[in-house]
């Protein structure tokens, strides 16, 4: 009689019908089913429930290659008389079919568990530029600043202000204005209030709430890539599941830490409670968390590192000691945030949830200033923030017992409002420069909606496809007021809009990406998606110009003239994706290149802000550019991959990631600090006076990306290095929008001079403005402020660690290490008012996790040992603000 396995089980639940349709790679011999059976269960991260006794005899069929769980172990029982069931997500039980005269045999005695891949390790078998940092990685450096969590992630940095709680990610040198989809469970963050060029767009988010962080790197043909050139970087909060499992129905945790002593360094309390509680039917999850920070004192060894012009050293060295050795001011900071989320597990594997996320913050802004007697810095308030992000989402998913189906939808609501109050002028009343303090209120609203479903086909046993396609929208809407009121000097219309103008800006997507894997040694994968977006608003200046038609000389006859933009415009793009791999004859080897097209759309403050950045009487002046055009992108990269078991010891794991990437980037879009309006007659002469324009050079950045993760078990090293190449030209054209005019005399008319009292007749010059074609051609260079105008510094890290009393207890060490920009460290002057100010550091810390049950868990981290003076690479160069000096936390947690 013929035997082959079949699948007792009844139609499975949702996850784990999702669980039997994941995808792992295989490489098992025939051989003994029992062993077989253990093989399957190290691969699969699954636990097997067999009796060992009932499987002797029978063999297994060999089974290698790329598989869902089910598929996978249909194939490997082959015509063995065993049935399978999967219990649940992580649990499989094999049963030996009964003969006709006898009872199914039950099997009892062995369990075999396996060890699952990290979603960390996981990105070693990628043929792409991801990275994933886990929960693990976070604790070992408690994050005073968001920014924090993201240091040791290759081809990744941060424009942070240590001041200001808000993220900004830059990936491969690109950020700001969506470049980079800044999003919290796919919500995208897309505030954005105009500062001073460094952070243009941050994120609010508690790291006390992040499960993981994932970065996609470059564009992207699915979910999320829409305006997206630089990558994606996802936050994952926690979940109810990661509490709750089979027959624990609440669970939670509970977490409390605290600087130690004098070394505390500014840092109080930090911590959250997280309580979960759910069956079959649903589940639902509370969170609460609060941070507090007080001012630190930065590092002060290897001073001379900070080079000469930071802080004026050569002219005024007592007072920059001083600034070096106090605390940095006013960089404290309250966070209070909540989370809620209720899920439903429908019939028919369909899941139903609604999450909320609020975050409160509140920080100051403040600037150093020389005393009267150049011996110090004092540090002087110049604002306040108050700022509360609210994200509500609600999540559908549908996953049956079907590989056409996997379907996920979102539809969510993200409200972010910064209330800023801001000091008034420091001019005298009568100056004519004076104005009041005033408070500035943002508001970004976006509205999103995303749908998505994943098909699979499997033809024979070596073509496996993977379809994905879908569709995602999502509007921007900002609503900014003030109550600032204008000095008796500014005269600028509008002068009162600020620099974070109201506007609209909708983006709407189809997407479509097909994967194709060969026999587990060929990947292809295609994607295309359309993206159209429309920009809605109104913005203006003032220009000085000629009168129209002829005119006779008679001193000054050029006037002010309004030019008002009521900008409602439109457009689309197609953007392709393509991306191959091959594994050439080993198994633990991946080569991998990808190229895509992006398209960036221009952002509601490039296109409308006007007025001025900072009041007073100088000639500082934003003017909008409703002609912004859109930026183009092509990416590409190449790349390998090393994934190998068992290298050194037996069930050690060794990860080595290398990419080199190339981004090029038509019409960027940046801030040009020297831009002349219509009316003007001279070119070159407006410092100060900015708008943003598209480079008319191709911006590129490029670079090298280094990854290595090796894990014994008790002991594992991390690697991760970014070596940036290369520098970018910055070049627009100086009259942006045109109007440039000369005065051309076109004739005379008759006319008389006054001699005294008697009247001569002469012929008088008639005049006419005419357009400039050589000033409005002109094309100035390097007249850029902003984040893009230096490279990013090159940066690193090594993380050295052992595990100890049955791995309870994890010490070890990390390095920092960027070689720094200092392109200005010792040469100033105004040619460029961005400078590049990261110097060169190293930067070692410890930390220790000890597990005293396995509930209890303490935590020790030393920050910056040998207290290093340093700014973060790639930091808010503009704020100054040192880096934290040498800092012990400590950090209690509780599992239930």
């Amino acid at each position: 009689m013929a035997l082959s396995s079949s699948v007792v089980a009844a139609e499975p639940a949702g996850e784990t019908a999702l669980a039997q349709r994941q995808v792992v790679a295989f490489d098992i011999a025939a051989q003994p089913l029992d062993r077989a059976a253990l093989a399957f269960a190290e691969q699969a991260g699954v636990q097997v429930f067999f009796d060992s006794a009932r499987l002797q005899g029978f063999a297994s069929t060999a089974l290698k290659g790329r598989y869902s769980l089910d598929e996978g172990l249909r194939r490997l029982l082959g015509t063995a008389p065993v049935d399978y069931r999967f219990d649940d997500a992580q649990q499989v039980t094999l049963t030996r079919r009964a003969r006709a005269d006898e009872q199914t045999l039950q099997l009892q005695s062995t369990t075999v568990q396996g060890q699952r891949l990290s979603e960390r390790q996981e990105t070693y078998l990628q043929p792409r530029s991801v990275a994933v940092i886990d929960r693990e990685q976070i604790d070992r450096r408690p994050p005073r600043h968001a920014a924090d969590m993201l240091e040791e992630t290759s081809g990744v940095y941060t424009a942070v202000n240590q001041r200001d709680p808000g993220l900004s990610v830059n990936i491969r040198g690109v950020q700001d204005y969506g470049r980079v989809n800044m999003n919290i469970d796919g919500m995208r963050q897309n505030f954005s209030v105009n500062g001073h060029q460094q952070r243009n767009g941050v994120m609010f988010v508690d790291p006390e709430f992040i499960s993981s962080v994932e970065i996609d790197k470059g564009t992207s043909a699915g979910m999320g890539g829409a305006g997206v050139l630089g990558g994606i970087a996802s936050f994952n909060t926690v979940e109810a599941r990661e509490f709750l499992g089979d027959g624990k129905e609440f669970g939670g945790r509970i977490r409390a830490g605290h600087g130690i002593g004098e070394l505390g360094n500014g840092t109080y309390f930090n911590g959250s409670a997280l309580f979960a509680f759910g069956n079959e039917v649903g589940d639902v999850l509370l969170g609460v968390s609060e941070r507090h920070f007080g001012d630190y004192r930065a590092g002060t060894n290897d001073k001379d590192n900070l080079g000469t012009q930071i802080r004026l050293r050569n002219q005024y060295p007592a007072a920059w000691e001083n600034w070096l050795d106090s605390e940095v001011g006013d960089t404290g900071s309250v966070t209070r945030s909540q989370l809620f989320k209720l899920g439903l597990n429908l019939p028919e594997s369909q899941r139903l949830q609604l999450s909320y996320i609020e975050l409160d913050t509140d920080s100051k802004d403040a600037w150093t200033w020389l005393s009267a007697d150049g011996q110090r810095y004092e540090y002087q308030r110049s604002g306040s923030s108050d700022v509360i992000a609210r994200n509500t989402a609600l999540d559908y998913s549908y996953s049956p017992d079907d590989d056409l189906i996997d379907f996920k939808a979102k539809l969510y609501y993200v409200s972010t409002r910064q209330d800023r109050w801001s000091a008034g002028s420091t001019a005298t009343p009568g100056s004519g420069n004076w104005y009041p303090d005033y408070t500035d209120k943002y508001r970004t609203d976006t509205w999103g909606l995303q749908l998505q479903n994943t098909s699979r086909l499997y033809l024979g046993d070596a073509h496996q496809f993977a379809v994905t396609y879908g569709s995602e929208l999502f509007r921007d809407s900002f609503k900014p007021s003030t109550t600032r009121t204008p000095s008796t000097n500014e005269t600028a219309y509008p002068y009162i809009k600020g620099a974070t103008p109201e506007g609209e800006r909708t983006m709407a997507g189809l997407f479509g990406q097909v994967v194709y894997d060969y026999d587990d040694w060929l990947t292809l994968d295609a994607g295309l998606r359309y993206d159209r977006y429309r920009l809605e608003g109104d913005t203006g200046l003032t220009v000085w110009m000629y009168p129209d038609g002829q005119f006779t000389s008679g001193g000054n006859v050029r006037s002010a003239r309004s030019l008002v933009f009521d900008v409602d415009r439109e457009e689309g793009r197609f953007s392709p994706t393509l991306g191959v791999a091959i594994n050439p004859g080993v198994d633990w080897l991946q080569l991998y290149t990808r190229w895509g097209k992006g398209w960036r759309p221009p952002a509601v403050t490039e296109a409308f802000m006007s007025g001025r950045p900072h009041g007073g009487g100088g000639s500082e002046q934003v003017y909008p550019n409703p002609f912004l055009e859109a930026e183009r992108s092509h990416n590409w990269e190449a790349g390998f991959n090393v994934f190998k078991e068992s290298l050194l010891r037996d069930g050690d794991r060794l990860g080595i990631k290398v990419a080199y990437f190339d981004t090029r980037i038509d019409n960027f879009s940046f801030m040009d600090i020297n831009v002349s309006v219509p009316g003007g007659t001279v070119g070159g002469i407006g410092l100060g006076r900015s708008a943003y324009q598209n480079n008319q050079e191709q911006t590129r950045f490029r670079g090298v990306e280094y990854n290595l993760d090796y894990d014994a078990g008790d002991y594992y090293a991390r690697l991760s290095y970014t070596h940036m190449i290369g520098s970018n030209d910055f070049c627009s054209k100086e009259f942006y929008m045109g109007g440039a005019q000369e005065r051309v005399q076109v004739g005379t008319v008759p006319g008389f001079i006054q001699v005294g009292p008697i009247q001569i007749p002469v012929q008088l010059p008639v005049y006419e403005a005419q357009a400039n074609d050589e000033l409005n051609d002109l094309v100035t260079c390097g007249q850029i402020m902003g984040s893009a105008a230096y490279m990013p510094a090159d940066r690193g890290s090594l993380t050295l660690g052992m595990r100890f009393l049955d791995r309870r207890l994890d010490v070890g060490a990390r390095l920092r290490y960027s070689e720094g920009n200092g392109e200005n460290l010792d040469t100033w002057g105004f040619t460029q008012i961005d400078q590049a100010l990261w110097p060169q550091y190293e930067v070692y810390d410890l930390y220790a996790s000890y597990w005293m049950t396995s509930s209890l868990n303490l935590a020790l981290s030393m920050e910056n040992v040998t207290d290093q003076a340093y700014f973060v690479a790639m930091g808010d160069a503009n704020n100054l603000s040192l880096a934290r000096g040498r800092t012990l936390t400590g950090m209690l947690e509780y599992r239930f």
